[in-house]
């Protein structure tokens, strides 16, 4: 069973992260997240992206490909000079598969033979064994575990840049293996999933680093007329024109529109959006730690969710909401599904489609009290990673149990 903090010196479960990411990557997600949490009871060996989305020339993603042959010969890459490198928690360890980012028949085999060479403690290790994937490109990796859990944050497939095939045969191929447990984000990741085939979903809306933001989070005297985005700046998920609005609006109020973020990689350059929106009077400050971005947000009035609505976008489920709710931000997003279930019972948080965005972030740019905020940071409520993660181990415990019961 999952050892716990008080419990046995030595992790008596072995489980694989299959991520989409780097561990370094600029913006922590859910995958980094669940490493950490199940590291608490377990052995853990987190696989970093294998390139779900073909890179293209940009300097960023060469970056990232260099990078990727250091580490995958044993060498560091290095932390960027902008971002820190992660903390990697007790317990784990990082592998980087040199795997060529091309999933298809020709490349299959090579890649493979690569990635099961890159696990091999845990492919021969001791049982029991758990495969914990964000990604449905698994090469067969299942079939030597116990446990098989298909972590699904996003409408993969529809992603711009991502193989569409890869992901369709994948999620496929996991559907169609006995036991499989998917966990889904959003309402419409779990539709999509059930219509793939899967038996078994758990519906886990993403959550926040709550105890992070709620340290950063300052008195109503201290705060200031200010709107923040905090995430990748990408055009595949943002809404230039309404961001380019909200600019114009906050600077009219006397207040100011921050953006804290990398420029994405993938899914759309921003260099040029970027730049207009500066002219118009919004302050970029970059990639920021969370700790940085905690006191950034904590002085602001409102968070933004300013996602265009897309076949992307509608499946998901913005982790920042509860950020922001932690730091003690009104939150005010265009009308994404997964928020708007969130504002049906949460007054602090307000949807609102492109005609009444303005008017809305007038309101919530006015003064409040620190009883509204405490209000807005108790809202956030039970959605952290510590009661997630204890969820989680829950979990893991559950299904370890009804295959060793299964098992005779």
């Amino acid at each position: 069973m999952l050892s716990t903090p008080g419990g046995a010196t030595e992790p008596a479960v072995s489980v694989l992260i299959l991520g989409t990411a780097e561990w370094d990557s600029a913006v922590a997600t859910n995958q980094h997240y669940v490493t950490r949490e199940l590291a608490v009871g377990a052995q853990v060996t987190f696989v970093e992206s294998l390139g779900l989305r073909r890179p293209t020339l940009r300097p960023a993603d060469l970056a990232r490909m260099v990078g990727r042959v250091r580490r995958a010969f044993g060498a560091s890459a290095g932390p960027s000079t902008r971002q820190p490198a992660r903390a990697r928690p007790a317990n784990t360890t990082i592998v980087s598969p040199l795997v060529v980012p091309v999933h298809r028949a020709p490349t299959r085999p090579l890649n493979r033979a690569v990635l099961r060479r890159a696990t091999a403690d845990w492919l021969t290790g001791d049982r029991p064994r758990v495969l914990w994937t964000f990604t449905p490109v698994t090469y067969g990796l299942e079939d030597t575990a116990d446990v098989v859990v298909y972590h699904c944050v996003d409408l993969l497939a529809r992603f711009p840049g991502v193989d569409p095939v890869a992901v369709t045969n994948g999620e496929r191929d996991l559907a169609a293996r006995p036991g499989v447990v998917a966990i889904a984000t959003s309402d419409a990741v779990r539709d999509h999933l059930a219509s793939s085939g899967f038996s078994r979903i758990e519906l886990l809306e993403n959550v926040a680093d709550s105890t992070v933001f709620q340290r950063g989070s300052r008195p109503a005297a201290e705060r200031r007329p200010a709107a923040i985005f905090s995430g990748n700046l990408t055009t595949a998920k943002l809404d230039v024109a309404l961001l380019e609005r909200v600019a114009v609006t906050v600077a009219e109020l006397g207040g100011e529109l921050i953006l804290a973020g990398p420029l994405a990689a993938g899914g759309g350059s921003f260099t040029a959006e970027l730049r207009r929106l500066e002219q118009l009077g919004a302050r970029h400050v970059g990639l920021l730690t969370p700790a940085q971005l905690a006191e950034v947000a904590g002085s602001c009035a409102v968070g933004l969710v300013p996602y265009a609505l897309n076949e992307y976008t509608v499946g998901v489920s913005p982790l920042k909401c509860f950020e922001y709710l932690s730091s003690g931000l009104a939150v005010l997003s265009t009308p994404l599904p997964s928020v708007r279930r969130v504002a049906e019972s949460n007054p602090h948080v307000v949807t609102a489609g492109n005609d009444e965005f303005a008017d809305h972030l007038g309101r919530l740019l006015t003064p409040v009290t620190d009883e509204v905020i405490a209000g807005r940071i108790d809202s956030a409520g039970r959605h952290g990673w510590g009661e997630r993660g204890q969820l989680l181990r829950q979990l893991l415990a559950a299904l370890l149990t009804a295959r060793r019961t299964a098992a005779g």
